[in-house]
């Protein structure tokens, strides 16, 4: 009977401590429960690997192949599909130029269907417009040759190598692994210049390389922009070649983004990101979501202005060099005016030295000879 009353209270902690243990992960495993829901309901209606996107008014799931082939399905915010009443397009941006394709209603599969283009870019922005019983849904997707399955699995690749969380590059920008590379993002946020450094697995800077990149952006409207290389004219000449050199071009940001996508290829590889993206996980991009925080408050302003400066006065020198005493040294700097570039001055084979002219006046002679004396005496008589 004892060791029944025992076994009764042993087995009443194990409840309550169970219990705890619960509360305590409740919300972590409501979430992950979520994202597994969303994942298996998208990936059982249009495939594995399916990328969701979520609005205020619900979410849409996208799977777009590389061949053009899409599948979309929409749900509502209790999760249900919508099948009825709904349509919409797609604007497909390509090499060849923009094409709006229409979203139709498969009758069999409840699915929203349609055929674009082959994905060949290393970025393809593919727009989507969709009317949910009257209401408006709409967003911007950037996708790679691989489709949104290549966000998917890059995704989940990169989220097994992880960073700490917050950590900054040595430039003060955000972290991101996209492939093989690190890559440290930041963008001023006066003048828009992006930078992007690539870094070691010590997070300092090493050679961009052949690298390419191009990103894909959602914030006030959807961008892609390639950047170029560059080389950090701030930096100590004599420092490591690597520490100077980045990949730059500019965005027209007037706060973070929504979204942003990375997509870096080389002669051998190519790789792509979406920031902050879990595999399987809604993203949002509505009103409330949060931002990618990559704007900066940087100087390269003010460096480029000072380096712009430099640069018009070596353009515009006409190399005046006056070789003269301190004094002239000074007048001549207060009073030549050159004004280029019609005038070229070119001293010291110019020297000009301006002296008073010596003017001699004789004094009048009042003195005569006797001769000439003699002779005005005879003339007067």
């Amino acid at each position: 009977m004892k060791i029944t009353n025992v076994s009764g209270v042993f087995a009443l902690l194990l409840i309550a401590a169970a219990a705890t243990a619960c509360g305590k992960d409740e919300q972590p495993q409501a979430e992950a429960n979520a994202t597994a829901e969303v994942t298996a309901t998208a990936e059982s209606a249009i495939g594995e690997g399916a990328y969701v996107e979520e609005h205020e008014a619900g979410k849409v799931a996208f799977n777009i192949a590389a061949d053009g082939n899409v599948k979309a399905e929409v749900r509502g915010p209790d999760g249900k599909p919508i099948r009825e009443n709904v349509e919409g397009t797609l604007l497909w941006k390509d090499a060849s130029g923009d094409k709006t394709i229409p979203l139709t209603l498969d009758p069999k599969t409840g699915l929203l269907v349609a055929v674009g283009p082959k994905l060949e870019a290393d970025l393809t922005p593919v727009g989507y417009t969709l009317s949910v019983a009257g209401k408006p849904l709409s967003g911007t997707l950037h996708v790679p040759p691989g489709g949104t399955a290549e966000l998917y699995a890059n995704a989940k690749a990169s989220a097994e190598l992880g960073l700490p969380e917050g950590k900054l590059g040595p430039h003060g920008g955000r972290i991101e692994i996209v492939g093989d590379d690190r890559l440290e993002l930041l963008v001023d946020e006066v003048t828009g210049e992006v930078r992007v450094y690539v870094l070691d697995v010590d997070l300092k800077p090493v050679a961009i390389g052949d690298r390419k990149i191009t990103l894909g952006v959602v914030a006030e409207a959807p961008q892609v922009v390639v950047l170029a290389p560059a080389v950090d004219v701030d930096v100590d000449a004599d420092a490591d070649a690597n520490a100077r050199a980045y990949l730059t071009g500019k965005l027209a940001l007037a706060a973070d983004p929504v979204k942003l996508t990375i997509a870096v290829r080389t002669a051998a590889r190519a790789a792509v990101v979406l920031c902050g993206y879990r595999p399987g996980a809604a993203f949002a991009v509505h009103a409330q979501a949060p931002r990618l925080k990559v704007r900066v408050k940087t100087d390269w302003h003010a460096h480029a202005r000072a380096h712009a400066d430099l640069k018009a006065k070596a353009d515009f020198d006409p190399k005046v060099h006056v070789h003269a005493g301190a004094g002239a040294r000074a007048n001549a700097k207060a009073n030549v005016h050159v004004k280029a570039p019609s005038v070229h001055v070119r001293p010291p084979s110019v020297n000009v030295q301006i002296k008073a002219p010596q003017i001699s006046i004789p004094k009048p002679s009042f003195k005569a000879s006797a001769s000439a004396n003699a002779s005005a005496k005879m003339k007067l008589h």
